[in-house]
């Protein structure tokens, strides 16, 4: 659960080809103008001018699974995936990817308040010239006002706007990727596609006499009203594809659901909070998020879950995590009624400009009405090594592999391995 403190310090069916190109090299071109100027630490981000825009950018060489991904609709439990031929088998592709392209502009506006956004657009070509997903957008991942009072030991703050709850404990880097890996666990995937919300966060921290860190957070705000609806239809996934309020996310079957689909009117509510240790080893995280869906309302999902976990430091560079998450989804569009759980230990060493990372997942949906069957038992083993060099620049290797099983089926070749350069401005 990162503070929503650390925000103030850090804090676009296809178009063509050509198009995206261009966007592509204007971004890079801007950002290397030696009117730029500076030499800002992309990892330790100094504090914000009052008008300021980041600019990160993930090209990646991809060797994903070999059923097609969930992205298009199958059954790949990651990211990027293979194709399906006539005869219905699947074949491994390389993929050619933009991973990311995120633009954060932020602003200081009148009276003390704060401008943030973040938008976000990716594609990807694969060695047979084809591109996918169709449903790839500009996403709006986050857009929001907020004031802060006190100081960085005692205060607190409201947000207004787009937002999501910061109970991750992975997605802290710039953009709100992960420092680890390249991909987030299952638990914190799923994080940052189902639980965006517009609304009002309110935000208190205070550092006592004896050097504890204390944090806590409240919400509410409208969208949510078919969260869920992933975890009961589609399962859990390994991907650092964060979802936008505008875009739609496929579903099994060739449909597709919206991310922001407020139907109800009620608010979802959710509250979190963190301590920190007075030698700075460790932090403990919970939260809790309840969409109170209004199951009366046809198409509502109601959705509730609760997080916890710790994030270690005993050693300068060691980072040890973990979380657990278990929740519930009812719905009456049909028999999806399910328990989910999700945990993750994580262990990642840095030196100098040096990462390794390893990681294990463990996720389960039990079904609780019957047919449909969305019953999946699944673990992950994640190895992740990056290196950063100069002051914007990082190299990263990953290697994922899933054994996942829902409704008695088992996607095959379900691993994959991806190479990534990143640029941070």
């Amino acid at each position: 659960m990162i503070p929503r403190t650390a925000r103030r310090k850090r804090r676009l069916h296809r178009q063509s080809a050509a198009c995206r190109l261009g966007l592509v090299l204007a971004v890079v071109a801007a950002v290397n103008d030696p009117a730029h100027g500076g030499a800002d630490d992309p990892y330790e981000l100094p504090e914000e001018s009052r008008v300021s825009l980041r600019v990160l950018l993930d090209l990646r060489v991809v060797r994903g699974t070999q059923a097609s991904s969930w992205q298009e609709g199958g059954p790949g439990s990651l990211r990027y995936g293979g194709v399906q031929e006539s005869n219905g088998s699947f074949e491994r592709v390389t993929r050619f990817a933009i991973s990311q392209l995120a633009l954060e502009p932020s602003a200081d506006l009148p009276w003390g308040v704060r401008f943030h956004a973040q938008l976000n657009w990716d594609g990807d070509i694969d060695d047979r010239g084809d591109t996918s997903p169709d449903h790839d957008v500009i996403r709006l991942v986050e857009s929001y006002l907020r004031k802060d009072w006190g100081t960085s030991t005692d205060g607190w703050g409201v947000l207004a706007g787009v937002s999501n709850p910061s109970f991750s404990l992975e997605n802290s880097g710039p953009a709100w990727t992960p420092p680890y890996t390249l991909t987030p666990s299952a638990l914190n995937s799923w994080l940052w596609e189902d639980g965006r919300v517009v609304g009002l966060e309110g935000e208190w921290w205070k550092t006592t006499r004896d050097d504890v860190d204390l944090n806590a957070f409240a919400g509410m705000g409208w969208g949510p009203d078919r969260m869920g609806i992933l975890l009961a239809r589609r399962g859990w996934v390994l991907s650092d594809f964060l979802n936008g309020i505008n875009n739609q996310f496929p579903l099994p079957g060739g449909t597709y659901g919206q991310q922001f689909d407020e139907r109800d009117g009620r608010p979802a509510l959710y509250v979190g909070g963190s301590v920190g240790d007075p030698w700075k080893i460790g932090k403990l995280a919970v939260g809790y998020f309840d969409n109170l869906g209004n199951l009366a309302v046809q198409g509502v999902w109601e959705m509730r879950y609760g997080v916890a976990g710790v994030a270690l430091q005993p050693i300068a560079g060691l980072d040890i995590l973990f979380q657990y998450l278990i929740g519930k989804t009812d719905t009456r569009t049909n028999s999806f009624d399910s328990i989910v759980q999700a945990f993750y230990p994580l262990i990642s060493y840095r030196w100098r400009t040096h990462r390794v990372t390893f990681r294990y997942d463990d996720f389960r949906v039990q079904d609780e009405d019957g047919p449909p069957i969305t019953r999946q038992r699944g673990h992950a083993f994640t190895v992740s090594y990056l290196f950063e060099f100069g002051l914007h620049h990082r190299l990263g290797f990953e290697y994922i592999t899933v054994d996942s099983t829902r409704a008695g089926v088992s996607p095959p070749g379900d691993d994959g391995w991806q190479i990534s350069y990143r640029f941070r401005y």
